[in-house]
């Protein structure tokens, strides 16, 4: 690799200071340093670009053409680089792992299990914040967040896929023997159930059966997973759902899956920012749910 051929990185925060108060004195005030020091470290930067980045006035300077073309650049190089000793200082300090995670499957996959990380890690205190949206680790002060899909996941972000998704119609145990769902075109005289935030997990379903002739849209809807699966176990239609949602209602008899269940072609992931993966309390937490499935 050939080696980086960077300006004075220390003059980089004085440019930027000078830059934005167009004014030596102001910038030495702003980062406790004397008018002299910051002069210097601009003449050093200008001599390593091969340009003048300001013009000298009476008290006062401007900005050159090249003065102005290279402020930007900075100031994003700046942030990054503040953004990313605010992540790790945050993530390396004592304190919780926040966890953002798919609102249902906290309640029904995540939290039911957390009785076990608690037992096994009980200096790491888990706080969970239920969210579906894009995740901004720095921003939101998370550590680790839960989604699925098949990416590609931002630039920066680790993905640790821990669980492949699978996918299959529930419905109470009295509809499914009432109803004599034996195969699955005897769905033709249901109620099929639907959530917005997954409209199309009939259609998908459907297509990885090879199912035709079942109107997919039909039925009754509903804004949230949880209403859509509390919605079949009072018997009112058959829904489609993942099975990590609803393991514990078949174990516990509120509902069947007549057919089973199907992959769906996507996995549950563990998202983290690149540069915090060997931080102590997220490298536990993604060891861990790697083995609770």
């Amino acid at each position: 690799m050939a080696r980086r051929r960077l300006p004075p990185l220390k003059a980089l925060p004085a440019f930027e200071e000078a830059a934005r108060h167009l004014s030596f004195s102001a910038a030495a005030r702003e980062l406790n340093l004397t008018h002299g020091a910051i002069s210097r470290q601009m003449k050093s930067l200008e001599t390593h670009l091969g340009v003048r980045l300001f013009r000298r006035l009476n008290r006062r300077v401007e900005l050159t053409d090249a003065g102005a073309a290279f402020l930007p650049a900075t100031r994003t190089a700046l942030d990054v680089v503040e953004a990313s000793a605010a992540r790790l200082s945050t993530a390396t300090r004592q304190g919780p792992l926040v966890v953002s995670c798919l609102p249902t499957f906290m309640m029904r996959w995540l939290i039911p299990r957390l009785y076990d990380f608690n037992a096994r890690h009980p200096a790491i205190d888990v706080r969970l914040s239920a969210s579906s949206a894009p995740v901004d680790f720095a921003r939101e002060g998370v550590d680790v967040a839960i989604r699925i899909g098949a990416g590609p996941w931002p630039d920066g972000v680790e993905a640790h896929a821990f669980m492949n998704e699978e996918i299959g119609p529930v419905c109470s145990p009295a509809l499914a023997e009432r109803g004599k769902l034996r195969r699955s075109a005897d769905l033709g005289r249901h109620a099929l159930l639907h959530t917005e935030t997954r409209a199309d997990a009939w259609a998908d379903w459907l297509a990885r059966v090879k199912t035709a002739n079942i109107d997919a849209p039909k039925g009754q809807r509903f804004e949230h997973f949880y209403f859509l699966l509390e919605a079949a176990v009072a018997g009112l239609g058959v829904a489609v759902a993942p099975k990590p949602l609803v393991m514990e209602d078949l174990k516990l008899g509120r509902l069947v899956a007549p057919f089973g269940f199907v992959k769906s072609g996507r996995q549950y992931c563990l998202l983290y920012p690149t540069e915090l993966a060997a931080i102590p309390k997220i490298r536990i937490f993604r060891a861990w749910i790697g083995k609770s499935r």
